[in-house]
């Protein structure tokens, strides 16, 4: 989707979709920053946007959408941007009042100070993080999301290598509301998996542990309805 058609088509002119809601335009690699601006304004009502792999946008479009959707986006997708930097946009982000969905996959910026900061600013209305191959977070990250997120229900910390089994502790003891969490080739023990779930798995519908090389013992002596909730390849 290039910026030069927007004019002749769906930003014919501002407000020209004010009903849409949800906007997906994820793998448009040749979409601007003023192309993404021009799309805003002609859709005022937006409150769920699919940026994935959307390679020229920047940090300026980040800017844009809170200043134009500040109060009423509720999701946000911008795995795979590369051209996005979490320190460039963490003032933009603590602008949206009612974000509970954040997707930030594949973004080598994703650091634990931006976390930080930006959860213990909006972690109370957030339902969704995912953090994909944020390879530079820690134990010490997690610790920041299971006390500041405590109506979180979506957490996918795939490919986060760093993480111990202190990373369970915290999740079991702040975020009660998980009810699909998603682990990949993470170091966790089958002990510490094994006590997250009978502490914390009350809650949980899905739980992931593609490729968890650790987590071989415990199954069989789980009890069913807690095995029931178990993806492990």
């Amino acid at each position: 989707m290039p910026d030069y058609i927007l004019p002749f088509t769906l930003a014919r002119s501002p407000k020209v979709l004010p009903m849409l809601s949800t906007l997906s335009i994820s793998g448009a690699c040749r979409l601007s920053d003023v192309g993404l601006r021009q799309l805003v304004s002609s859709a005022p009502a937006i409150t769920s946007i699919n940026l994935n792999q959307c390679s020229l946008l920047t940090s300026s479009s980040i800017d844009m959408l809170s200043d134009s959707l500040g109060s009423v986006l509720r999701e946000l997708y911008i795995n795979e941007c590369q051209n996005i930097d979490m320190k460039h946009i963490l003032a933009a982000l603590k602008k949206f009042e009612k974000l509970e969905v954040l997707s930030l996959a594949d973004l080598p910026s994703v650091k634990g100070r931006f976390l930080k900061e930006f959860v213990t600013a909006k972690g109370q209305t957030l339902k969704q993080l995912i953090l994909t191959n944020s390879r530079k977070l820690s134990d010490s990250s997690i610790k920041v999301i299971s006390e500041n997120c405590p109506n979180l229900s979506v957490l996918d910390l795939a490919n986060v290598c760093k993480l111990t089994d202190s990373s369970l502790g915290y999740l079991a003891n702040g975020c009660q509301a998980l009810e699909k969490l998603i682990f990949c080739r993470n170091p966790f023990s089958d002990e510490a998996v094994a006590a997250f779930v009978e502490t914390a798995g009350g809650s949980l519908k899905e739980l992931s542990l593609n490729n968890v090389k650790k987590v071989n013992g415990f199954f069989p002596t789980m009890p069913p309805i807690h095995r029931s909730i178990l993806s492990h390849t």
